[in-house]
């Protein structure tokens, strides 16, 4: 049986979509193909939202391994429903009125409208789907929607048993839902198994994991 380790992260512009926590090897080039061969599985039963105050709220959350790349890998649901993620679409410095899907003038405010694609030109700024005042689905708490700062989200991954100790470079990746957009963060981390009068512990956000020998 593998570590158990969190990671606690926040974002203010909340696009939907969802999230996978992956590894690579420190010594490695940091390519996605690299953070692919280590993706992490969560534990979906301790997924929580953190408040300012740092209380727990557990929530309910929506795990994927169908349909993932890599083939089996969990893919987490953002816990917090967006709503108006700003005007609904401000056209790029080159666009045109022959740009396909071009803004319109109605859309430079926060305005709803039908769901349809976005320019995607250099410079433009879209968002036609789920972006309106209505929260995307049920909050799972009271104001744990749209885009703010008051609360962060608590992942509970799963370290293979089989990982070698060494320094690894953990890599956060969200692909968005209703933006044409994939984010990315990184944090290091030392993974030691010489922490003999230790419990296991881990904290993936932070500097060192450390497992107790056997």
């Amino acid at each position: 049986v593998g570590l158990e380790a969190e990671v606690t992260w926040q974002v203010l512009n909340n696009h939907g979509g969802g999230d996978s926590d992956r590894l690579c090897p420190a010594d490695r080039e940091l390519t996605e193909e690299c953070f692919q061969e280590h993706p992490l599985d969560f534990v979906p039963s301790k997924q929580a939202i953190v408040t300012r105050n740092n209380t727990l709220i557990p929530v309910d959350g929506v795990f994927v391994s169908q349909g993932t790349y890599p083939p089996g890998s969990m893919w987490s649901m953002i816990p917090l429903p967006p709503d108006w993620l700003g005007p609904r679409c401000l056209a790029g410095p080159n666009d045109t009125d022959s740009t396909p899907y071009g803004c319109q003038d109605w859309e430079k405010n926060l305005v709803d409208g039908e769901c349809e694609p976005c320019p995607e030109t250099p410079g433009s700024d879209c968002s036609r789907c789920d972006n309106h005042a209505a929260p995307a689905f049920v909050p799972p708490c009271d104001g744990c929607q749209g885009s703010d700062h008051h609360h962060a989200i608590r992942d509970i991954v799963k370290v293979p048993s089989t990982l070698a100790p060494g320094k690894y470079v953990l890599g956060w990746r969200w692909d968005c839902e209703a933006t044409a957009q994939v984010w990315s963060n990184c944090a290091c981390l030392l993974y030691t198994s010489d922490a003999a009068d230790e419990e296991d512990s881990g904290d993936l956000g932070g500097r060192r994991i450390s497992k107790k020998k056997k």
